[in-house]
């Protein structure tokens, strides 16, 4: 995979890597944790002022090679949370922590490479990294992946494995991947046409709240339940959702 590199952080992120090599006394990996534990305890008092010192301890595992320590460092640096934000810094700790197996820093710079979020797009180098995510069980990777194969926009179009991952982040009940697979079933996209198919999933996502499911679960039960159909539309337009407010519209007045 290709390195992303020059980082402002890549002192650091070379001395992560090289960590990661090296033998880790037992102290040290136990002092890493509790830094961890530490750190995670600081961030879910919700204080502001909190942030500041659990980046400080998520730091210091960082330096000591530990996985979730620059995982949690880099969560922090991406959103400026207690420290400046520094997505490139960020990408570089999620590397080192994705060199060691941690499926949800593969997830994360996945998408950045994916995306061009803060970094440069690398397609070629984010689906492996969200296929691997995607395998140990990460259910939006499943859908990131799944997505990006049916737009076909950043990446090849290919249906059938946009279907295999939709499929799989939609078993783990994932919102978006219900409405995207749903919308396939409906359309024949790829897969065979059956309304059965969309309607459940469409219906699974809806009971979710997304306003995109009550949409289209609305306009095909529109003939058969007109009234349910205008509840779905009336919920998902005070969501905000544009093609729901203007259907609402378009509906004949009482």
């Amino acid at each position: 995979m290709t390195r992303l590199s020059p980082f402002p952080m890549l002192g650091l992120c070379a001395a992560l890597s090289l960590s990661a090599l090296l033998p880790v006394p037992l102290a040290a990996q136990t002092a890493a944790q509790s830094a961890v534990a530490e750190g995670t305890r600081l961030i879910d008092t919700g204080r502001p002022a909190d942030l500041a010192a659990a980046a400080e301890q998520f730091r210091s595992a960082a330096d000591a090679g530990n996985p979730w320590g620059q995982y949690n460092l880099a969560e922090l640096m991406f959103e400026g949370r207690g420290l400046p934000q520094d997505k490139v810094g960020a990408a570089g700790l999620y590397q080192a922590a994705a060199d060691q197996g941690n499926a949800w820093a593969q997830y994360k710079l996945g998408v950045m490479l994916l995306t061009g979020d803060g970094i440069a797009k690398q397609p070629s180098d984010a689906v492996p990294l969200l296929d691997t995510a995607s395998s140990a069980g990460v259910v939006w990777a499943s859908y990131q992946l799944g997505d990006a194969f049916l737009k076909g926009e950043v990446i090849q179009q290919d249906l059938t494995r946009a279907r295999h991952y939709l499929d799989r982040a939609a078993r783990r009940n994932n919102p978006w991947a219900l409405l995207r697979l749903g919308e396939m079933y409906r359309d024949g996209n790829g897969v065979a046409q059956s309304p059965t198919d969309a309607q459940t999933l469409f219906e699974k996502s809806a009971t979710q709240n997304n306003g995109f499911a009550m949409v289209a679960l609305s306009e095909m039960i529109a003939e058969t339940d007109p009234v349910r159909a205008a509840s779905l539309l009336a919920k998902a337009a005070e969501q905000g959702n544009t093609r729901a407010q203007a259907l609402q519209q378009a509906l004949p007045s009482e």
